[in-house]
């Protein structure tokens, strides 16, 4: 039996997390947030956003508990030890797209990717089968699942301008370099999603953040028959405005900290425009400076 998984994949800071929670609604979908900090923030004892522990959660503690019982006492550092260790291998291919490239990369890391599909798997039948939906973002994610078997992935890469992912990260980052780096992020993960885009035929989705912001109903409406989703968008109560049901949802750190605090019933969604003001101009400059041209190509242009 494969797992269905629709992976929000891009840059952090680009409303993934608000892109997950209406896409999972619908009763034929689960939110799994970020699963693949899943051992470390079990590890660490942090909360779930259904009030306990995650391993107390109804939800987290009983997949962990099945990861354990069929894999080992271990098998929860082992698929974060081996999540490090496939990252390390990944990023060192210059190309995803090359089958020989891929298929060195899933003969170097059966173990880990033994794990990954268990990890889901167990995921989706606590969830009574549901689709999956994952707003884990990272690039490395998505080839893993790619060459994981019985794994039926949808990419749906969101992208969203660079310079207001800059301003956003400029508001927890302080430090000049690590903005930086976050932008060089932004490129690497362009070039890795382009690379995954190649191999995934139909099930590769390029979103960007300013037209779902624009028109999220019809927006999500899209996604919902590109990933073969129940066509509901009912949850709406305006154009632009939503409200959900936390039942089902198992958030946990670090997931957006704000969304977490809150746990709103009504999302409001609407386009930014605080990071084009006068007070972000320097942060905006870093980032054009270190994602242009490659945002051009995307659309983006420098002239806001």
């Amino acid at each position: 039996m494969t797992i269905k998984v629709v992976l929000i994949a891009g840059a952090g800071r680009s409303g993934s997390t608000f892109l997950s929670q209406l896409l999972s609604q619908n009763e034929d979908c689960q939110n799994v947030g970020q699963i693949r900090h899943l051992p470390m923030s079990m590890h660490k004892n942090w909360p779930c956003s259904c009030g306990q522990t995650l391993p107390l959660c109804g939800y987290w503690g009983q997949i962990a508990a099945r990861m354990v019982q069929t894999h080992g006492a271990s098998a929860m550092e082992e698929l974060r030890d081996g999540f490090a260790a496939f990252q390390k291998t990944s990023n060192q291919i210059n190309n995803w797209s090359d089958a020989k490239a891929r298929n060195d990369i899933r003969a170097a890391h059966p173990r880990f990717l033994e794990l990954l599909v268990s990890l889901y798997r167990f995921a989706s039948a606590e969830a009574q089968n549901r689709v999956l939906i994952d707003s884990s973002k990272l690039p490395n994610l998505a080839l893993a699942l790619q060459l994981a078997e019985g794994i039926d992935l949808y990419i749906l890469n969101l992208v969203r301008d660079p310079r207001a992912v800059a301003v956003s990260w400029s508001k927890l980052v302080k430090k000049t370099e690590v903005l930086r780096q976050r932008a060089r992020n932004w490129n690497k993960r362009v070039k890795r999603m382009q690379e995954l885009e190649q191999v995934a035929d139909d099930a590769f989705l390029q979103l960007k953040y300013e037209d779902f912001a624009n028109t999220p109903r019809p927006v999500l409406e899209q996604i919902q028959a590109w990933a073969g989703l129940t066509q509901d968008t009912s949850f709406f109560i305006a154009s632009q405005s939503a409200e959900i049901s936390w039942e089902r949802t198992h958030l946990f750190p670090p997931a957006n900290e704000e969304v977490l605090q809150k746990q709103a019933t009504r999302i409001d969604i609407r386009p930014a425009s605080s990071w084009k003001s006068e007070a972000h101009t320097e942060v905006r400059k870093m980032a054009e400076e270190i994602n242009f041209p490659k945002a051009a190509k995307l659309g983006y242009r420098k002239a806001l």
